[in-house]
C-alpha cells in the first residue's frame, strides 16, 4: 500500500482554498513527501483534514489533474503522476487561481461542438470554440469595446492591460515569470520576426548573410516554421524526430536558429525530455544560438506531469524566445499570439514589428485580456481540458479495440495525435477516409526529407458517437488498402 493512502498521512499545513491546497500538494511533491505513484488522501479526507470543502477540494484536484501533476483511475484513487517529481523540482508549476475565479463553479453541462468545421473534419488545428463560456466571452467583448478606439498603432503601442493580462496568464500555466510579451497576429509573424532579428544582430557583429545561417528543426515539423526560414533566406537543418526531443549533440557548433515545440512535438507529440531541454539551452548558450520554443498547445496535458518551458531554465533568458498562441487554447479567430524574445533580440524584433505591422487587431487583443483578467480563461483551460482528455481517450479506446496492430503517439498532451501506418501510403489511406466522409492529415505531407507514413487526428471536435465510427472507417480502409 502507498505510504501516502491512509487519511491523514499527508501533512499540508494551513491552507485556506483551493490555490493553497494545489501549493502545498505540489510543494510536498517538490521535497519527495509524495513520490510519483503516491496515492493522494480521499476528497473527503482531505476536506476534513484542512476544514476546507469537499467542492474545494476536488476542485484544486481537477486542477492537479489538468496540469498532469496527478491521475485518477476508477477504483485505485487519485495519485501523483508518473515524472511529477523531476517536472516539481525543475520549477514546473500549474496555474493558480486567484480570487472568486479559483472558486467559481464549473459544473455546467458540457456542449458538444458548434457548427462550421464538420465534427468528422479530423484535420488538426481547430479548437472546440464551443467550450468557451459564452457570457464571460460576450462580457470582455463588451468591455474591450466599450473603451472604444484609442487610435494608436498596435503594432506599436499595444495595450498594457493586455500584456499584463498575458503575464500573469504565463506565470500561472507556464510558470514564466515577469513576462513582458510582445503582441503578434499569428504564431507564424512571431517565428519571422525573430529570425529576422537574429539575422540583423548578425549582419551587425560582421557575420555572414542568412544563407549560411543554419535553421534546424525535427522532421517531420511544423511546416509554418519552415516557410518562414525559407522566407528569410535561411540554410535549412532537418534532423529525424526523436521520442526524446531534439538531440543537441546533432546541432555542430556553428551558430544559428533551432526551430523546437518541446511541450507536444508537432506533429507526432512527443515531449522533450528534461534532460534534452537543459542540453539544448547550454548548447544555445555556448554557440550564441537562438532556440525559438513554439508552446502552440502547451496548456492542454493528460495524465503527465508538466515539463518546464525551456523559457524558464536558468540562462535560457539570454538564448530562447518563448513563442504562444491563442488559437488552440481559445480558437484562430482571435490572431492573438505572442513572442518573449531574448533581451539582445527584443529592439530588432520590435523593428520588424513595427516595419511589417503584423501585431493583432485591438479589439480582440483586449478582449482576450479582459478575458483572462477576469479568470475566466482559467475556468476555461480546466474545463477544456476535462473535455479534451474525454475525447481523446474515447477515440484512443476505439482505435484499440477496431484496430489492435496499429501504434498510437501523442497521446499525452495537446489535441491531436498520430496513427503510425508503416507499409501504407498514407496519402491513400487519406483520400479513401474521404471518400467515407472523414477529412484527415497525412503524416508524411508534414515531412520534408523523413517521410513517416500515419494520420494526424484532431479530437478537439470529436463528439462520442463518432469515435467509434471513425474507429470503424479506418479499420475498413486499411482492411482495403494495400499496404507494403
Amino acid at each position: 500500500m502507498s505510504r501516502t493512502s491512509r487519511p491523514g498521512a499527508l501533512v499540508l499545513g494551513q491552507v485556506s482554498g483551493a490555490a493553497d491546497l494545489v501549493d502545498a500538494i505540489i510543494e510536498r511533491i517538490t521535497d519527495g513527501a509524495l513520490a510519483d505513484g503516491d496515492r493522494l488522501p480521499s476528497t473527503r479526507t482531505l476536506a476534513e483534514q484542512t476544514g476546507l470543502s469537499r467542492g474545494t477540494v476536488v476542485r484544486a484536484f481537477d486542477e492537479l489533474s489538468a496540469a498532469g501533476f496527478v491521475a485518477s483511475e476508477h477504483g485505485s484513487g487519485t495519485r501523483v503522476s508518473r515524472g511529477a517529481a523531476q517536472a516539481a523540482r525543475a520549477g514546473a508549476r500549474t496555474r493558480r487561481s486567484d480570487g472568486a475565479a479559483a472558486e467559481a463553479s464549473s459544473s455546467s453541462p458540457l456542449p458538444e461542438p458548434r457548427t462550421g468545421r464538420s465534427p468528422r473534419d479530423l484535420r488538426p488545428g481547430i479548437p472546440d470554440a464551443a467550450l468557451v463560456e459564452e457570457r464571460a466571452w460576450r462580457s470582455a467583448v463588451r468591455a474591450a469595446a466599450a473603451q472604444g478606439l484609442a487610435g494608436v498603432n498596435p503594432w506599436e503601442e499595444p495595450s498594457p492591460t493586455v500584456r499584463a493580462a498575458l503575464a500573469g496568464h504565463l506565470r500561472r500555466h507556464r510558470g514564466i515569470a515577469g513576462a513582458d510579451p510582445l503582441l503578434f497576429d499569428s504564431s507564424r509573424s512571431a517565428i519571422a520576426a525573430l529570425c529576422a532579428a537574429f539575422v540583423a544582430r548578425g549582419e551587425g557583429a560582421g557575420r555572414p548573410g542568412p544563407d549560411v545561417i543554419p535553421f534546424h528543426m525535427e522532421d517531420p515539423g511544423y511546416r509554418g516554421a519552415l516557410l518562414m526560414a525559407r522566407e528569410q533566406g535561411l540554410d535549412v537543418h532537418f534532423h529525424p524526430v526523436d521520442p526524446d526531443g531534439l538531440d543537441a549533440g546533432r546541432l555542430g557548433e556553428t551558430p544559428g536558429i533551432v526551430f523546437t515545440t518541446p511541450a507536444h512535438q508537432y506533429p507526432l507529440g512527443h515531449r522533450m525530455s528534461v534532460e534534452r531541454r537543459v542540453a539544448l539551452v547550454e548548447w544555445a548558450r555556448r554557440t550564441g544560438s537562438l532556440v525559438i520554443e513554439d508552446d502552440y498547445d502547451g496548456e492542454f496535458r493528460y495524465g503527465v506531469a508538466p515539463l518546464p518551458a525551456l523559457a524558464t531554465l536558468p540562462g535560457a533568458e539570454d538564448c530562447v524566445a518563448y513563442v504562444g498562441t491563442s488559437s488552440k487554447s481559445v480558437a484562430p479567430d482571435l490572431r492573438v499570439a505572442w513572442c518573449l524574445p531574448p533581451a539582445g533580440l527584443r529592439r530588432e524584433v520590435e523593428r520588424w514589428l513595427a516595419v511589417h505591422r503584423r501585431g493583432p487587431s485591438s479589439l480582440p487583443a483586449d478582449a482576450l485580456g479582459g478575458f483572462m483578467a477576469s479568470g475566466a480563461m482559467d475556468r476555461h483551460l480546466a474545463r477544456a481540458a476535462r473535455v479534451y482528455s474525454d475525447r481523446r481517450a474515447r477515440l484512443v479506446a476505439a482505435l484499440a479495440r477496431e484496430c489492435p496492430t496499429v501504434d498510437v503517439t501523442g497521446v499525452e498532451a495537446g489535441l491531436h495525435l498520430c496513427v503510425m501506418l508503416p507499409g501504407y501510403d498514407d496519402d491513400d489511406v487519406v483520400r479513401a477516409l474521404e471518400r467515407a466522409g472523414w477529412r484527415t492529415r497525412s503524416l508524411s505531407s508534414q515531412s520534408a526529407r523523413h517521410p513517416v507514413s500515419g494520420l494526424v487526428l484532431s479530437y478537439s471536435r470529436l463528439v462520442a458517437r463518432d469515435a467509434d465510427a471513425f474507429a470503424a472507417a479506418l479499420r475498413e480502409v486499411l482492411g482495403a488498402t494495400s499496404s507494403g
